[in-house]
C-alpha cells in the first residue's frame, strides 16, 4: 500500500536530504561516500524543465518573440523541449480583445492576435509548448471560451493545457476578493466544472490544468480524487516564503515543511495515474529577495530544487521569472530583461543550466546513499536504462568543503562541472564550467576537470556536476 512514509523515506532515501540538516563538526573537510540505493528510479519527463510568466509578458511587444534570438537561445539552453507556463497573478486582470490594442500593465493587461502570433513563433523557435491561464477571477465565460479558441488556433500543437484562475483558494481573501466568504473547494469544483464544460463543447480536445492552487494541497488531492476526466495535470504553486520573511539561511536549509508536501503530492498523483507539475515556483513569493535570490545562494537553491523535485517524482517545474505581478522584475528571475527586453542570465540561471547539463541523456533519477558526516550538502545520481550517467552535489556549508567519493557508484571515467561564483552574496557573475553566458544568450563550458581517483572535492557554498564520459551535442 501507498503511504506517505513510504513515499518520504524512499525520498529520503534517494537524495539523503534528512540527514543533511545535522551541524557541521569543527573539521575543514569532510569525506562522503556515496553508494547506490535500491528503491525503484524516479522517471524524469523529457518536458521537465520550464519558466513561469506573468500574462503581461505576453502581451510586451518582442519579448517572447522569434525575433529576439538571444532570449530563443537561453531558452534553448535549458532543452530542447519544456514548458512555459503563462498567468500569474496578471491572468487575473487580463482581458482577450482580438483586435485591441496590447497593453501589458500588471492590473490592466490586454491580450490580441498580434500577441497570440508572436508567442507562438517564440513556440515555435524554441521547440517547447505553453500552459495557458483563462481568467477565471474576473472574466466571463463567453469572453473565456472566445479567448481558449483564439489560443488554439494560435498555438495548436504547443499547446498543453488550459489552467481557469491562478491561486484559486485564495479568491475570498485580500482588500479586493474575486469570490463571497464561504468559496471553497466543493464550489470551486461546480464553477469550474461549468467552465470546462463550455470550453470542450467548442473545443473538444481541449485539456486542462488544475486547481493550481497557491500552496493548498488538500484542493490538489480533491481534485485527483474527483477528476473523472476533467483535468489532465494536476498543478500547485511552491515559495519558501515572503519576500519580507525571507532569509538567506531559509535557501541553504531544507523547508520542513516540503518534504510532506512532496510526499502527498505523488501520491494524490500516482493513485490518481494524473501527472502533477509545479507550475509556479521560486525561492520569494514577492519578487524574490534581494541579495540572496539574486546571487550564488539562488542559483544553489535552483539547482537542488529542481534534482529534489525530479526525485519526488514531480512531472514538471516552471521556475518563475520576469516582469512579476507589481511591475517590477523579480530579483529571482532566472532570465532577465531590461526596459527594452533586451534578455541576459541571471544568477539562477545557472542553477537550472546546471541541471540541465545533468540531466542531458538521462530518463530517470536513480537512488543513491550517503555517509553524509553531518555535511550541510545534497547527492543525486541520474540515467538511463539502469546506468549512471551524472552525479550532482551540492554543499551548502559557509566553510567547509567536502570530498566525495564516487568510486562505489561506479563513476569513475567522468569530467567535473563546477557551479561556483567569487563571492556567495554577490550579484556578481555566477559560472559553470568556468563560463558565463556569451552576448548571444549561448553558454560552452571552458574549464572541466577528470575525475581522479573517483573522487571530487566540492568547496563550501558550491556544487559539482560529475558527467560520465559522452559526447555533448
Amino acid at each position: 500500500m501507498l503511504t506517505r512514509r513510504a513515499v518520504l523515506g524512499s525520498l529520503f532515501k534517494g537524495a539523503g536530504w534528512l540527514a543533511l540538516r545535522s551541524a557541521a563538526s569543527a573539521e575543514d573537510r569532510t569525506r562522503i561516500v556515496l553508494r547506490r540505493g535500491t528503491i525503484a528510479p524516479v522517471p524524469i519527463p523529457d518536458d521537465f524543465i520550464g519558466l513561469g510568466y506573468e500574462m503581461s509578458s505576453v502581451s510586451a511587444p518582442g519579448l517572447l518573440g522569434a525575433a529576439n534570438s538571444k532570449y530563443v537561445a537561453l531558452v534553448n539552453g535549458l532543452g530542447a523541449r519544456g514548458v512555459i507556463r503563462v498567468g500569474g497573478i496578471v491572468a487575473d486582470y487580463t482581458r482577450f480583445d482580438a483586435k485591441g490594442t496590447a497593453a501589458w500593465d500588471p492590473h490592466h493587461t490586454v491580450i490580441n492576435e498580434a500577441s497570440l502570433r508572436q508567442f507562438a513563433e517564440f513556440l515555435d523557435a524554441t521547440g517547447w509548448r505553453a500552459i495557458w491561464s483563462l481568467n477565471f477571477a474576473q472574466g466571463t465565460l463567453d469572453d473565456a471560451v472566445t479567448e481558449a479558441r483564439a489560443v488554439n488556433a494560435a498555438l495548436g500543437e504547443h499547446l498543453i493545457a488550459f489552467e481557469l484562475g491562478n491561486e484559486v483558494e485564495n479568491y475570498p481573501r485580500g482588500a479586493h476578493a474575486f469570490r463571497p466568504p464561504g468559496w471553497d473547494y466543493a464550489a470551486f469544483r461546480r464553477q469550474y466544472s461549468a467552465w470546462r464544460a463550455a470550453i470542450v463543447k467548442a473545443l473538444p480536445n481541449a485539456r486542462f490544468a488544475a486547481p493550481d492552487t497557491a500552496s493548498s494541497v488538500e484542493w490538489v488531492e480533491n481534485m485527483a480524487r474527483d477528476a473523472d476526466g476533467e483535468v489532465q495535470l494536476l498543478t500547485t504553486h511552491y515559495y519558501r516564503e515572503y519576500q519580507k520573511r525571507g532569509s538567506a539561511e531559509q535557501l541553504l536549509t531544507p523547508d520542513p515543511r516540503l518534504a510532506d508536501v512532496l510526499a502527498r503530492l505523488r501520491i494524490a498523483s500516482q493513485q490518481s495515474h494524473i501527472p502533477w507539475r509545479m507550475c509556479e515556483t521560486n525561492s520569494f513569493s514577492g519578487g524574490g529577495l534581494p541579495g540572496v535570490s539574486d546571487t550564488l545562494i539562488g542559483a544553489l537553491w535552483t539547482l537542488d530544487f529542481l534534482l529534489l523535485l525530479a526525485a519526488a517524482g514531480c512531472s514538471g517545474v516552471n521556475i518563475e521569472t520576469g516582469v512579476n505581478q507589481l511591475g517590477f522584475l523579480s530579483y529571482y528571475s532566472p532570465i532577465r530583461n531590461d526596459s527594452s527586453g533586451a534578455p541576459s542570465a541571471g544568477n539562477p540561471y545557472y542553477g537550472m543550466l546546471a541541471f540541465a547539463e545533468a540531466r542531458r541523456g538521462c530518463t530517470h533519477m536513480l537512488p543513491i546513499e550517503a555517509d553524509l558526516g553531518g555535511v550541510n550538502a545534497t547527492a543525486y545520481a541520474l540515467g538511463a536504462s539502469g546506468a549512471l550517467h551524472s552525479v550532482v552535489v551540492v554543499n551548502r556549508e559557509r566553510a567547509r568543503e567536502a570530498a566525495v567519493d564516487l568510486s562505489r557508484i561506479f563513476l569513475r571515467d567522468a569530467h567535473v562541472l563546477r557551479l561556483t561564483a567569487r563571492s556567495t552574496e554577490s550579484t556578481a557573475q555566477v559560472t559553470l564550467g568556468g563560463a558565463s553566458v556569451d552576448a548571444a544568450g549561448r553558454w560552452s563550458p571552458v574549464s572541466t576537470e577528470k575525475l581522479r581517483a573517483g573522487i571530487v572535492i566540492v568547496p563550501a557554498m558550491s556544487a559539482a556536476v560529475a558527467l560520465a564520459a559522452r559526447s555533448r551535442p
